[in-house]
């Protein structure tokens, strides 16, 4: 009887130590996937930051550029207005209307074909005038 118990005893023992060492590969495995999920996440989270960066960086390029125009384009417009300051269009046009009219319709084409160009357009030839 007590080589019974003891044969149960060490099978039990030796039962367990066998379900401890399947459960733990297991969970080695479940651990070893999980790790290798979470490096190919971090991976992707790097790169995902580096792309946003570079975006970034750009887009402060882009910008510096965008201001840098708009200076220009403030300068240009102080520069159109003291022309109109100077000039009296009302009395010339009145007095020259066919020569106004066409310099104004010109210069009007010739602003919005570059704000079509600005706005990403491909530039249009107007047809009045050969390629």
């Amino acid at each position: 009887m007590p080589y019974l118990i003891l044969l149960l005893l060490l099978g039990s023992m030796g039962g367990g130590a066998f379900y401890y060492y399947t459960d733990t590969q297991e969970r080695l495995a479940t651990l070893r996937d999980n790790n290798a999920k979470l490096q190919m996440v971090a991976e992707t989270n790097q790169n995902t930051i580096e792309n946003l960066q570079a975006d970034y960086k750009l887009a402060q390029e882009n910008m510096a550029k965008l201001e840098e125009r708009a200076r220009e384009a403030e300068v240009y417009q102080d520069e159109l207005a003291a022309k109109l300051r100077r000039h009296d269009l009302t009395r010339l046009t009145l007095q020259k209307p066919g020569l106004i009219e066409k310099r104004v319709n010109n210069a009007t084409d010739k602003i919005f074909s570059q704000l079509e160009i600005d706005s990403g357009s491909e530039p249009v030839v107007p047809a009045d005038q050969p390629e």
